[in-house]
Order: C-alpha cells, then structure tokens, then sequence
C-alpha cells in the first residue's frame, strides 16, 4: 500500500485579532504559519454593537461613533501590520461591522482562506454555554480549516515578569 500524500498550500491566512491579551499569540501562531508557508497575512477586526445596548431606551450614540470605533480598530491592526511587514510578510488589515463569527467565516469566504488562525478564551462550563464561543462558531461555519490558539497563562505571566 502507497502511502497518502497531501500537499496543503496555504496560501491565504486570515487572523481575526479582538486586541485581548491572546491577540498577541494569535498573530505569533499566524505569522509563525505564514513564514513557513509563504503565505499572505491578512489581519482582521470586526466591530458590532452589543444586543443589550441597542434594546436600552434612550441610548444616545454620537454621529460619529462607528468612524471612531473603525478608526481605532484600523490604528491597532496597523501597529501588528507594520510588525510583521518588517519581517517581510505580506499583509492586509481589514476591519468590518458585524458580529464577529458571521463576519469572520464571510471575510474568509471572500478572500479564498486557506486558513483561519483564531484565538479562544479557553470559557467551559456555565459561562461557556451563557456566552457562547466566536471561535466555536468559526469552526462550525468556516470555508477552511481553524487553528484555534489557547494562551497559556504561565506564558503571560513569564512576558509580563
């Protein structure tokens, strides 16, 4: 029997970034990949209002609130984006309204992903099932493979020392 040999071209790796503290590893994995592979990095941020803000009476949002909002998104994904242009990748920032795991597997969709490299805040149990997983959702919807990144804490905590 011949063995089976797959090539995986990966040529397209798109890095949803939230800018929380896993962010950083989120974009270490994907640039680890994409430097491997030789691939395009494209960084990505979406940005929605939450459900129970937009069901408050009253609620008052200035006129330019969402240019802000992307604005600032863009400003953070373009520090990553200088980071990792200096190590010769290629590299796009995109930032998008919407809820996170519909826009993402969208923005993947779109591009033509080869991959999808998203972080996950490691939630179980009741807190898992009230608030539910973006990168769960990925998984489950995405046109590609998802490498999902688990922080080790120890790891921050090491960086951080």
């Amino acid at each position: 029997m011949h063995p089976l040999i797959i090539v995986i071209d990966v040529k397209t790796i798109l890095v949803p970034i939230d800018f929380s503290d896993n962010a950083l590893s989120v974009v270490e994995w994907g640039t680890h990949l994409a430097e491997i592979h030789n691939s395009q990095v494209v960084l990505f941020h979406a940005y929605h209002l939450p459900v129970e803000f937009q069901q408050l009476e009253g609620a008052y949002l200035p006129p330019d609130f969402w240019a802000n909002v992307k604005a600032e998104a863009q400003q953070s994904l373009s520090r990553f984006e200088t980071e990792l242009r200096a190590k010769g990748l290629e590299v796009e920032s995109v930032v998008r309204e919407g809820y996170a795991a519909t826009a993402i597997v969208e923005e993947a969709t779109e591009i033509g992903a080869d991959l999808i490299v998203i972080g996950t805040h490691g939630l179980s149990g009741l807190k898992h099932m009230l608030l539910g997983s973006i990168a769960e959702r990925v998984v489950q919807k995405a046109p590609c493979p998802v490498l999902t990144v688990k922080t080790c804490l120890r790891a921050l905590r090491d960086e951080q020392a």
